[in-house]
């Protein structure tokens, strides 16, 4: 009976075990990037974030015409949101190789991650104007 009464409570904590640790184990997509961002919501709202990311990875995925470019964040000036089409969004892009910009596209569901003064932060880029990277 004693047996019985251990393997069920054995048996239960497992499945608390299990279950509990099958959600979202962090707030953020932590990556420990060293690069600062300044961004600017839409709502005209600047943050400061550390540890700056796009999906986890220190580069984002960019589109110029029908040629997809993986741009690393410490290379990246600014990127200027200007209009949506379709699942993508339209923006100038300006980098340390080519500072004057382009006009390129991403995708909108690019969400990015960082360390701000209120905890972690996380936003898609389709809710924000501007994203500028202060510290590479």
């Amino acid at each position: 009976m004693l047996i019985e009464k251990s393997l069920i409570l054995i048996i239960f904590c497992m499945v608390i075990g299990i279950s509990y640790g099958m959600g979202e184990t962090s707030p953020m997509q932590s990556v420990p990037t060293g690069i600062v961002c300044k961004v600017v919501d839409n709502t005209g709202k600047s943050h400061i974030l550390k540890d700056c990311n796009c999906d986890g990875r220190t580069y984002i995925d960019v589109k110029n015409g029908s040629i997809s470019y993986f741009i690393d964040l410490a290379n990246i000036r600014y990127i200027d949101v200007k209009t949506f089409r379709d699942n993508e969004i339209l923006a100038d892009l300006s980098t340390s190789n080519d500072p004057s910009g382009k006009l390129i596209s991403i995708s909108k569901d690019t969400i990015c991650y960082g360390i701000g003064s209120f905890g972690n932060a996380k936003f898609y880029l389709k809710n924000i104007k501007y994203l500028y990277i202060i510290k590479p």
